[in-house]
């Protein structure tokens, strides 16, 4: 483990800020360009066709991270991300409407990749003392460019257009990889510190497997939650809003707003929950308070706009902020290069799986009440698989 810096800490921050505020700008013009084209209710085709993407990028960067080590390989997935998303919008304005298509899968599949790559080398770089004391400002760094991203897709949609935004958002994707070869070289990071062995086979044994998959268990459930929210968020947004430049101004506000929240969560409510909540309460209490704001939700009408995306936009900042920051602290256990292993299956793998299993589903499943009752159920759940993890943590690290 490399020895902390706060100039390594600045570095990383820096790109989690910029990761952050690209997707805001990137998710709202491909979002946009996708419901124009193909409808809202069409957005599950398009996470399972982010699911195939997926597999071929994880498999591609886990090879990729074994031979030429983390730097190069964020570098790589940027490149080709941005090249991905000229060749989608060139398609488009030529009118091939699969280049929305591919624009919203890409988007769905990248910043995974981007966000996920980064943190694992956050957890790897950070003991478990300074990850404490340092997760709440780096996931602060993220909301903030989150927020200014999402003022910028605002400003820039309302005066230029979609397709200008995501023009500037696909600068922004390539600048994290450009300051990531700033940061300092840790074990697992470079590919001759693991002799070539890729992360996926470090968490080949019994009993790190079960512990592993336990958490990818959760991080599932997780998901069929979340884009539950996400589909009805999106179905009343393409009833209540019609023209290209306001949704996209629309979902700017809202991403604006998420980041905001997360930013409080970060700098107010997880410091607290991390020093006075143990880690097993932290967890319960994340699925608990969704069921509590579900409930709120419905009693303000789930079928209203401000309700929908009220939800929605509470799931996505508890997100990315608590529940990352309480599941960043199950793979502080593990070796530097099992970090990484651990997040390519449970935070791109089983994350998008996931995904893309709840998309099957609500591409013949939209009834209200059913899709309620889905997310009692997986609420319920995931309150169950946390005392299940909890029991392997301790059969595994508390000796």
């Amino acid at each position: 483990m490399a020895p902390f810096s706060v100039r390594n800490l600045v570095f990383v921050m820096t790109a989690y800020f910029l990761v952050l505020l690209n997707y805001s700008m990137v998710r709202a013009a491909a979002t946009t360009e996708f419901i124009n084209t193909y409808g809202a209710k069409a957005s599950p085709a398009g996470w399972l066709g982010a699911l195939v993407l997926l597999v071929f990028a994880v498999g591609g960067s886990n090879r990729l991270q074994a031979r030429v080590g983390f730097h190069r390989a964020f570098l790589a997935l940027s490149v080709l991300s941005v090249g991905v998303f000229a060749v989608g919008q060139t398609l488009l304005t030529s009118g091939v409407k699969e280049g929305a298509f591919l624009l919203f899968t890409w988007k769905e599949t990248y910043i995974v990749m981007q966000v996920h790559l980064l943190l694992a080398y956050a957890n790897s770089w950070l003991g478990k003392k300074d990850f404490l004391k340092w997760v709440g400002p780096i996931g602060a760094a993220g909301g903030l460019g989150g927020t200014v991203g999402g003022l910028l897709t605002g400003q820039i949609a309302r005066t230029w257009g979609t397709t200008a935004t995501l023009g500037l958002g696909m600068v922004f994707v390539l600048l994290p990889a450009l300051v990531a070869f700033g940061f300092d070289k840790i074990p697992g990071s470079l590919s001759v510190a693991s002799n070539g062995t890729s992360p996926l086979r470090s968490i080949a044994a019994p009993d790190l497997r079960r512990y592993v998959w336990s958490i990818a268990i959760i991080t599932a459930l997780t998901q069929f939650v979340i884009n539950i929210a996400d589909f009805q968020f999106s179905v009343v947004f393409e009833q209540a809003l019609t023209d290209s430049s306001s949704r996209t101004a629309y979902l700017g506000q809202v991403y604006t707003v998420t980041n905001a929240l997360t930013l409080l969560f970060q700098l107010v409510i997880l410091p607290l929950g991390l020093k006075y909540v143990p880690e097993r309460g932290l967890h319960v209490f994340i699925p608990l308070s969704y069921l509590v704001c579900f409930g709120i939700g419905l009693g303000m009408g789930a079928g209203s706009l401000f309700a929908a995306a009220g939800l929605y936009v509470f799931m996505k900042a508890s997100d990315y902020s608590i529940f990352s920051s309480a599941k960043e602290l199950l793979y502080h256990p593990l070796a530097p290069l099992q970090k990484f292993g651990a997040k390519y299956l449970t935070d791109m793998i089983v994350y998008r799986a996931a995904k893309g299993a709840i998309a099957a589903l609500l591409l013949s499943f939209h009834g209200p009440l059913g899709l309620n009752v889905l997310m009692v159920v997986f609420l319920a759940l995931w309150v169950g698989m946390v005392y299940v993890t909890f029991r392997q943590h301790r059969r595994l690290f508390s000796a």
